[in-house]
Protein backbone atom coordinates (compact mmCIF):
# COMPACT_ATOMS: atom_id res chain seq x y z
CA UNK A 1 0.00 0.00 0.00
CA UNK A 2 1.29 3.12 -0.90
CA UNK A 3 1.38 6.40 1.70
CA UNK A 4 -1.11 8.11 0.16
CA UNK A 5 -3.25 5.49 0.25
CA UNK A 6 -2.17 4.44 3.84
CA UNK A 7 -2.71 8.52 4.37
CA UNK A 8 -6.51 8.30 3.06
CA UNK A 9 -7.19 5.02 4.53
CA UNK A 10 -5.97 6.31 8.37
CA UNK A 11 -7.89 9.70 7.70
CA UNK A 12 -11.11 7.62 7.04
CA UNK A 13 -10.75 5.28 9.88
CA UNK A 14 -10.14 8.40 12.01
CA UNK A 15 -13.18 9.75 10.82
CA UNK A 16 -15.39 6.63 11.44
CA UNK A 17 -14.17 6.68 15.03
CA UNK A 18 -15.16 9.99 15.41
CA UNK A 19 -18.41 9.41 13.87
CA UNK A 20 -19.18 7.15 15.79
CA UNK A 21 -17.45 8.59 19.17
CA UNK A 22 -18.09 12.00 18.71
CA UNK A 23 -14.70 13.43 19.64
CA UNK A 24 -11.89 11.13 20.62
CA UNK A 25 -10.33 12.42 24.20
CA UNK A 26 -6.97 11.68 26.00
CA UNK A 27 -7.47 11.10 29.63
CA UNK A 28 -7.61 13.65 31.46
CA UNK A 29 -7.65 16.46 28.34
CA UNK A 30 -9.94 18.24 25.83
CA UNK A 31 -10.56 16.70 22.90
CA UNK A 32 -7.80 15.38 20.99
CA UNK A 33 -9.49 15.13 17.51
CA UNK A 34 -12.45 17.38 16.68
CA UNK A 35 -15.37 18.02 13.94
CA UNK A 36 -15.81 21.88 14.86
CA UNK A 37 -17.55 22.58 11.17
CA UNK A 38 -18.83 19.72 9.93
CA UNK A 39 -19.49 17.29 13.15
CA UNK A 40 -18.64 13.51 12.34
CA UNK A 41 -16.27 14.49 9.40
CA UNK A 42 -12.53 15.13 8.82
CA UNK A 43 -11.49 14.98 12.02
CA UNK A 44 -8.93 17.57 12.83
CA UNK A 45 -6.01 17.77 15.82
CA UNK A 46 -4.59 21.52 16.41
CA UNK A 47 -1.11 21.57 18.01
CA UNK A 48 -0.38 24.68 19.86
CA UNK A 49 1.84 26.66 18.45
CA UNK A 50 1.47 25.84 15.06
CA UNK A 51 4.14 27.67 12.88
CA UNK A 52 1.29 28.89 10.56
CA UNK A 53 -2.09 30.16 11.21
CA UNK A 54 -4.67 31.62 8.72
CA UNK A 55 -5.77 35.22 9.03
CA UNK A 56 -9.50 35.26 9.77
CA UNK A 57 -9.69 38.69 7.36
CA UNK A 58 -9.00 36.68 4.39
CA UNK A 59 -11.03 35.23 1.67
CA UNK A 60 -10.07 31.67 0.36
CA UNK A 61 -11.24 30.31 -2.46
CA UNK A 62 -10.55 26.44 -3.64
CA UNK A 63 -11.50 24.06 -5.77
CA UNK A 64 -11.26 20.61 -4.77
CA UNK A 65 -11.08 17.62 -7.55
CA UNK A 66 -12.43 14.21 -6.86
CA UNK A 67 -11.90 12.21 -10.01
CA UNK A 68 -11.15 8.78 -9.16
CA UNK A 69 -13.75 5.94 -7.65
CA UNK A 70 -13.12 4.40 -4.09
CA UNK A 71 -13.15 0.95 -3.77
CA UNK A 72 -15.75 0.34 -0.79
CA UNK A 73 -18.76 1.85 -2.04
CA UNK A 74 -20.40 1.33 1.32
CA UNK A 75 -18.48 4.30 3.11
CA UNK A 76 -17.90 7.63 2.56
CA UNK A 77 -15.87 8.82 -0.08
CA UNK A 78 -12.74 9.98 1.82
CA UNK A 79 -11.44 12.57 -0.72
CA UNK A 80 -15.15 14.11 0.16
CA UNK A 81 -13.77 13.79 4.44
CA UNK A 82 -10.64 16.04 3.24
CA UNK A 83 -13.34 18.39 1.98
CA UNK A 84 -14.73 18.05 5.70
CA UNK A 85 -11.42 18.42 7.11
CA UNK A 86 -10.65 21.24 5.46
CA UNK A 87 -13.86 23.55 7.02
CA UNK A 88 -12.64 21.75 10.31
CA UNK A 89 -8.96 23.57 10.05
CA UNK A 90 -10.09 26.98 9.06
CA UNK A 91 -13.26 27.18 12.11
CA UNK A 92 -10.83 25.79 14.19
CA UNK A 93 -8.17 28.65 13.28
CA UNK A 94 -11.47 31.16 13.35
CA UNK A 95 -12.12 31.88 9.81
CA UNK A 96 -15.79 33.13 9.34
CA UNK A 97 -17.47 30.71 7.44
CA UNK A 98 -18.52 33.76 5.03
CA UNK A 99 -14.67 33.71 4.15
CA UNK A 100 -14.50 30.41 2.39
CA UNK A 101 -15.65 29.44 -1.02
CA UNK A 102 -14.86 26.07 -1.83
CA UNK A 103 -16.13 24.04 -5.03
CA UNK A 104 -16.05 20.47 -5.48
CA UNK A 105 -16.15 19.09 -8.92
CA UNK A 106 -16.41 15.21 -9.09
CA UNK A 107 -15.47 13.45 -12.46
CA UNK A 108 -14.84 10.21 -13.66
CA UNK A 109 -15.26 7.15 -11.24
CA UNK A 110 -16.25 9.38 -8.77
CA UNK A 111 -19.96 10.29 -10.31
CA UNK A 112 -21.65 8.02 -7.95
CA UNK A 113 -20.87 9.49 -5.09
CA UNK A 114 -23.13 12.97 -6.21
CA UNK A 115 -25.76 10.65 -6.86
CA UNK A 116 -29.50 11.05 -4.81
CA UNK A 117 -30.17 8.23 -2.31
CA UNK A 118 -33.18 6.62 -5.30
CA UNK A 119 -29.98 6.97 -8.10
CA UNK A 120 -27.68 5.01 -5.88
CA UNK A 121 -30.17 2.45 -4.36
CA UNK A 122 -31.14 1.65 -8.07
CA UNK A 123 -27.40 1.16 -9.49
CA UNK A 124 -25.93 -0.11 -6.27
CA UNK A 125 -28.47 -1.70 -3.97
CA UNK A 126 -27.82 0.15 -0.97
CA UNK A 127 -28.49 4.13 -0.08
CA UNK A 128 -25.32 6.18 -1.12
CA UNK A 129 -23.03 6.39 1.78
CA UNK A 130 -22.54 10.11 1.07
CA UNK A 131 -25.98 11.16 1.52
CA UNK A 132 -25.12 12.77 5.25
CA UNK A 133 -21.41 14.36 4.02
CA UNK A 134 -22.77 16.16 1.16
CA UNK A 135 -26.05 17.22 3.10
CA UNK A 136 -23.52 18.77 5.33
CA UNK A 137 -21.21 20.39 3.02
CA UNK A 138 -23.85 22.08 1.32
CA UNK A 139 -24.77 23.15 4.89
CA UNK A 140 -21.47 24.77 4.89
CA UNK A 141 -21.72 26.40 1.81
CA UNK A 142 -19.60 24.12 -0.33
CA UNK A 143 -20.46 24.37 -3.63
CA UNK A 144 -20.66 21.09 -5.66
CA UNK A 145 -20.53 20.15 -9.56
CA UNK A 146 -20.01 16.99 -11.44
CA UNK A 147 -18.33 16.70 -15.06
CA UNK A 148 -21.45 16.56 -17.47
CA UNK A 149 -18.94 14.35 -19.68
CA UNK A 150 -18.48 11.77 -17.03
CA UNK A 151 -22.05 11.85 -15.90
CA UNK A 152 -23.53 10.83 -19.00
CA UNK A 153 -20.79 8.39 -19.63
CA UNK A 154 -21.92 6.76 -16.61
CA UNK A 155 -25.46 6.80 -18.28
CA UNK A 156 -26.90 8.87 -15.65
CA UNK A 157 -29.14 12.23 -15.89
CA UNK A 158 -28.87 15.41 -13.83
CA UNK A 159 -31.96 14.34 -12.53
CA UNK A 160 -30.46 11.14 -10.87
CA UNK A 161 -28.24 14.09 -9.04
CA UNK A 162 -28.35 14.67 -5.17
CA UNK A 163 -30.61 17.93 -4.78
CA UNK A 164 -28.53 21.22 -5.22
CA UNK A 165 -25.40 19.79 -7.47
CA UNK A 166 -24.78 21.07 -10.59
CA UNK A 167 -23.32 20.18 -14.10
CA UNK A 168 -21.04 21.68 -16.11
CA UNK A 169 -19.81 20.82 -19.26
CA UNK A 170 -16.37 19.37 -17.92
CA UNK A 171 -14.41 18.81 -15.09
CA UNK A 172 -11.12 19.83 -16.46
CA UNK A 173 -13.29 23.05 -17.94
CA UNK A 174 -14.78 24.00 -14.52
CA UNK A 175 -11.22 23.73 -13.49
CA UNK A 176 -9.79 26.07 -15.83
CA UNK A 177 -12.82 28.73 -15.01
CA UNK A 178 -12.29 28.66 -11.56
CA UNK A 179 -8.31 28.66 -11.30
CA UNK A 180 -8.39 31.52 -13.93
CA UNK A 181 -10.97 33.33 -11.21
CA UNK A 182 -8.00 32.69 -8.25
CA UNK A 183 -8.95 29.54 -6.71
CA UNK A 184 -6.40 27.29 -5.61
CA UNK A 185 -6.82 23.72 -6.72
CA UNK A 186 -6.72 21.03 -4.58
CA UNK A 187 -6.25 17.63 -6.21
CA UNK A 188 -6.83 14.35 -4.83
Amino acid sequence: MNIRRLAIAAGFLLTTAVASAGTLKTPGHAPFWTTPAVPGYGAIHVWPHESATLPGNRQYHAIFYIPQAIANKTRPDPELGRVARMLNIFKAEGVPASHLHFVVVFDGGAIPAALSNPAYKTRFGRLNPNARLIAALLRRGVHLDVCGVALAGWKFHPSSLWPHIGVTPTGPSTLILYENQGYALIPF
